[in-house]
């Protein structure tokens, strides 16, 4: 395994965080970059890491730029609520991974959300509703919890707006989970902030 396997899900990641802020904020999100987070919580199995999120490096571009910006000077005062929330998924995703009986459940709705995507399509808005469900029923039983901050009258409890935030921030959890899984940690990307802009120059990102 290289190090750019743990960068692929840490970009998914950002991606993720900047999503849901952006949603939270403006009622919008690029349509792309959310089909591919969605797609990616609902890809339970795949050959490889890349492979979770399209095949296509460059669909991670996005997130890649995120990644630099964060992880950047000045970082902290750009995108304070970004950071919260990738720093949050990361909590969350912890403690996550130590409930077994909670992730039994969360797979079992990640089950039905993939056979309706099936039929319908990966963004179809009763797939997002059952992702919805998924959240509330498993990660929101947690301790610890995500606070969305953003316009609440105009855009966060907007249609189906606080489905999408969840299905976003489900998204970002899976992320977390496969960079834990590879080996990646908080620590590590803290302190190695060069060598991950190092990583990201050589894939192009």
């Amino acid at each position: 395994m290289s190090q750019s396997d743990r960068l692929y899900p840490l970009c998914a990641l950002a991606m993720a965080a900047h999503q849901v802020d952006r949603l939270a904020n403006t009622g919008l999100v690029p349509y792309d970059e959310f089909a591919l987070l969605i797609e990616s919580t609902l890809t339970l199995s795949a050959d490889s890491t890349l492979d979770v999120y399209g095949g296509h490096i460059d669909k991670l571009r996005p997130g890649a730029k995120m990644l630099r910006e964060m992880l950047g000077r000045g970082g902290n005062r750009k995108y304070p609520d970004v950071i919260r929330y990738f720093i949050s998924l990361m909590q969350v995703e912890r403690q996550l991974s130590k409930q077994p009986a909670l992730l039994d459940r969360l797979r079992g709705h990640l089950e039905v959300a993939v056979a309706k995507s099936e039929s319908l399509n990966p963004t179809h808005e009763a797939v997002i509703e059952t992702l919805n469900t998924a959240y509330q029923e498993t990660v929101s039983t947690l301790k610890f919890r995500i606070m969305v901050t953003g316009n609440h009258g105009r855009h966060l409890q907007q249609g189906n707006n606080p489905a999408k935030v969840r299905a976003l921030l489900l998204s970002g959890i899976r992320a977390a989970m496969l960079y834990r899984q590879l080996g990646g940690g908080r620590l590590a990307l803290l302190f190695q902030r060069g060598r991950v802009f190092q990583e990201l120059d050589s894939l192009g990102l």
